[in-house]
């Protein structure tokens, strides 16, 4: 997906007694593969990166081999609670950012997409990167998924030669159709979330994967030092700044430096919360529950992100054995008044942490993208005025656990 798992040689993993180790530094595996730039009129499609490649060999895209995706932002209207973005149980759901749940087939394996076309607002469009970091391995036991979520501009680097707003998302010589933030003419849709609103749930239901696993189990904790699983960036065009969100450190793996063509936004490290940062910073499994009785917290939110498996149900949230799903809260506190960081390279391989003198305060603004050419869609010259602060992406990270 995007720029999230890096492991040393070893991962350790415990979750209900069970252990996993791994062998492989996944970024290091995936070789970067450049090519001359062009002109983005025209734009030459190139294949697709191969941590992209690797989701096609784990996740299984077959017909009616489906997965539901939603987006969700706590508002606190009617009955809603801070604990049950699902609405079960009586109470009033969360509302979607995108528009409603999206229930689609990733397109991983026929065309070369490097993201998957989710939802259209206005003159945005929501896409959905899935990356998996190493290649899988049959019979499967473990695996890890990177989610990489885009609120992009439909019209900006050549999408409409490809195809018209509703399709996937390429990469081409020149850098990858999805790199470019929405530039809409209300700015309150060019950011994924509002910035200054309340807490926020990532959720992902009915993931099938290859080899028919019967039982799967999903978790964002006890990954450790080196395996980074969360991050948010603000809408800038090849920008480098992350948001300084709850327990992140700067010096994280590079933005997507794996995805062929010179011209995209790899040169950047991230700014990311990794396993034990996650873990110190993350609801206590004591306190959740899954679904149907579907809580994040027990009574009130005790820290600023949660996680609660979903897997072995279907996109319907129907019995699905061996599916994957989650629900990723992200509780205002992480990402409240926080600033984005100006330079987040480090040197040397370890992450380091954030001072003040390294952080833009307030966030910049969703700003207009008036040397983004060509932009060919109706009604995009007329932006006036730059948006409030707003989030281009968030990416986040999820190891699986499969059984027979």
């Amino acid at each position: 997906m995007t720029r999230i798992s890096r492991w040393l040689a070893a991962i350790g993993l415990g979750v209900s007694g069970i252990t996993a180790a791994g062998a492989c530094d996944a970024l290091r595996l995936i070789l970067a593969a450049g090519a001359p730039a062009v002109d983005p009129a025209a734009p030459q499609i190139v294949g697709v990166s191969q941590a992209r490649d690797n989701a096609s060999r784990l996740i299984n895209t077959a017909p009616g081999k489906e997965l539901l995706f939603e987006v969700r932002q706590f508002t606190g209207a009617g009955t809603q609670t801070r604990c049950n973005p699902l609405g079960t149980g009586g109470a009033d759901p969360w509302p979607s950012r995108i528009g409603g749940f999206k229930v689609f087939t990733p397109n991983l394996f026929n065309n070369p997409s490097e993201y998957d076309w989710v939802g259209t607002l206005g003159e945005t469009e929501f896409c959905l990167g899935l990356r998996v970091p190493f290649e899988p391995f049959f019979p499967l036991q473990f695996s890890m998924v990177e989610f990489s979520l885009r609120a992009v501009n439909p019209c900006a680097n050549g999408h409409l030669f490809v195809g018209p707003p509703g399709n996937d998302y390429h990469m081409t010589a020149a850098g990858g159709q999805a790199d470019y933030p929405s530039n809409d003419d209300n700015p309150a849709r060019r950011s994924l979330i509002d910035l200054e609103g309340g807490d926020v749930a990532l959720i992902v239901v009915g993931i099938d994967f290859k080899g028919s696993p019967g039982s799967t189990v999903a978790t964002m904790n006890f990954l450790g030092p080196t395996g980074w699983l969360v991050f948010m960036r603000d809408n800038a065009f090849q920008s480098g700044r992350f948001f300084d969100i709850a327990g992140a450190l700067k010096g994280g793996p590079p933005a997507f430096f794996d995805t062929p063509g010179a011209a995209d936004d790899g040169p950047f490290e991230s700014v990311q919360v990794n396993g034990d940062e996650f873990d110190m910073h993350s609801e206590p499994f004591m306190n959740t529950s899954g679904f149907p009785s579907f809580l994040t917290c027990a009574g009130a939110p005790s820290e600023p992100y949660a996680f609660v498996d979903m897997s072995n149900r279907s996109e319907m949230l129907g019995a699905g054995p061996g599916q994957g799903g989650f629900v990723f809260v992200i509780r205002k506190s992480a990402f409240d008044g926080k600033g984005v960081v100006v330079n987040p390279n480090v040197p040397g391989p370890a992450p380091d942490s954030i001072s003040l003198a390294d952080l833009i305060l307030p966030p910049p603004s969703g700003y207009n993208e008036p040397a983004v050419l060509p932009i060919v869609c109706p009604d995009e010259d007329d932006h006036s005025a730059d948006g409030p602060g707003g989030v281009h992406e968030i990416g986040w990270s999820v190891f699986f656990i499969h059984g027979s």
